[in-house]
């Protein structure tokens, strides 16, 4: 229960942040007002977030073959072009982390990632639970190959020794395209990259509706939430993160605040406390196994492997926080760098208290929360709200 609390913060968090990221870069290459922008955006992912999943699927893969092209194009020009006729390989020497601010760095650097685990959050939706580990493993070796790639052709062709400055990467890498194919492709990147943003809130919709749905499933939370469409997509999940952003956007633009703060603040959150649910979810698994004596699937799974996850992840939580005035431009004293650890240690507390309540008022709820699952495309989703448990 905890870590549910936890999980619908942190992606209703990274799902409306993004409001504030595509206002503001809409608004700064076309103009307008960003949360204009903004509403327009948000109508597109309300509507997506109530059809069937392939309908999302489909404008998701479609945009997402198109940032690739983008971003091969953007590799090839580089390295083809590299600043002093040189090709290099500087960039990637680990000492080169070595300086102040690293630590705010990784932090930003395993922030990029997030996203990588949802794919379990739609297992139930999977054939087999094979394809969603491969799904998980497969995002993580392409989103590190492609940030490496990219990362390092952009140092090739502005040169290393302008990587610190932060007038010489302004731009960047609009500006490699330009000077190789004119202005027109840098503005299509531009829309791609728009568009990217826009599928990025879909998919991080269906994550946040998925997990407010099973928890309506389960009754922890209102029934209604576990309301399905007749095409089986989670109607109340839905609609109460598609309510829940809009009231973000509108009291964003209300007191008149940065939309990148929202950006910024709301991103810096959900990188944190999905940091810390890998972190708890390694401990799970230890846990798990020398309680159910689990030797099935070898020593890997629920010794050697969560025991690394748990050191790592511990490690990085510590970082993040140590940083979290870099990511959001405070001052090192700053009060304000407390406000996300305690809203996430609130959400934590919160699940307790709940499942506490549960456990003393609704025993029977308490003890089938997790027992709506039903096997993989057995039940169709339209059937889930109306289980008893």
């Amino acid at each position: 229960m905890s870590g549910a609390f936890v999980a619908v913060v942190a992606y209703y968090a990274i799902q409306i942040s993004l409001y504030g990221l595509f206002g503001a870069v809409v608004a700064a290459s076309v103009g307008g007002l960003w949360w204009v922008w903004a509403a327009v955006a948000w109508a597109a992912v309300a509507v997506a977030g109530v059809r069937q999943i392939t309908a999302g699927t489909r404008i998701i893969a479609t945009v997402l073959v198109c940032q690739l092209a983008v971003l091969a194009l953007l590799v090839v020009t580089a390295v083809t072009n590299p600043a002093g006729g040189q090709l290099t390989v500087t960039g990637l020497d680990p000492s080169a982390l070595l300086v102040d601010g690293w630590g705010g760095v990784l932090a930003l650097s395993i922030a990029a990632f997030i996203g990588i685990e949802s794919p379990t959050t739609y297992a139930e939706e999977a054939r087999t639970p094979r394809a969603i580990a491969t799904a998980v493993r497969a995002g993580v070796v392409a989103a590190a190959i492609g940030y490496a790639l990219c990362a390092w052709a952009i140092g090739v062709a502005v040169g290393t020794g302008q990587l610190g400055d932060p007038a010489a990467m302004s731009g960047q890498p609009w500006q490699i395209l330009a000077a190789r194919y004119g202005p027109i492709l840098p503005a299509v990147a531009g829309l791609v990259l728009a568009a990217g943003i826009v599928t990025a809130m879909i998919a991080l919709h269906g994550v946040a509706a998925r997990y407010v749905f099973a928890l309506g499933r389960d009754r922890v939370l209102p029934a209604i939430l576990g309301a399905t469409t007749t095409a089986g997509a989670p109607l109340g999940g839905s609609l109460a993160q598609t309510f829940v952003a809009a009231a973000v956007i509108a009291g964003t633009a209300w007191i008149g605040a940065d939309p990148m703060l929202l950006f910024a603040w709301l991103s810096s959150l959900a990188a944190v406390a999905i940091v810390a649910l890998l972190t708890t979810t390694s401990v799970a698994a230890i846990v798990l196994g020398l309680r159910e004596r689990r030797t099935s699937h070898g020593v890997w799974t629920y010794g050697i492997g969560p025991a690394l996850g748990t050191v790592a992840g511990a490690c990085l939580l510590a970082v993040m926080v140590g940083n979290l005035h870099l990511l959001l431009d405070l001052a090192p004293e700053s009060p304000l760098r407390h406000v996300i650890p305690a809203c996430i240690i609130a959400a934590a507390a919160a699940g307790l208290v709940w499942a506490a309540i549960l456990r003393a008022r609704k025993p029977a709820v308490y003890a089938a929360i997790g027992a709506g699952r039903p096997d993989p495309l057995t039940i169709p989703d339209r059937r889930l709200a109306s289980l008893e448990l």
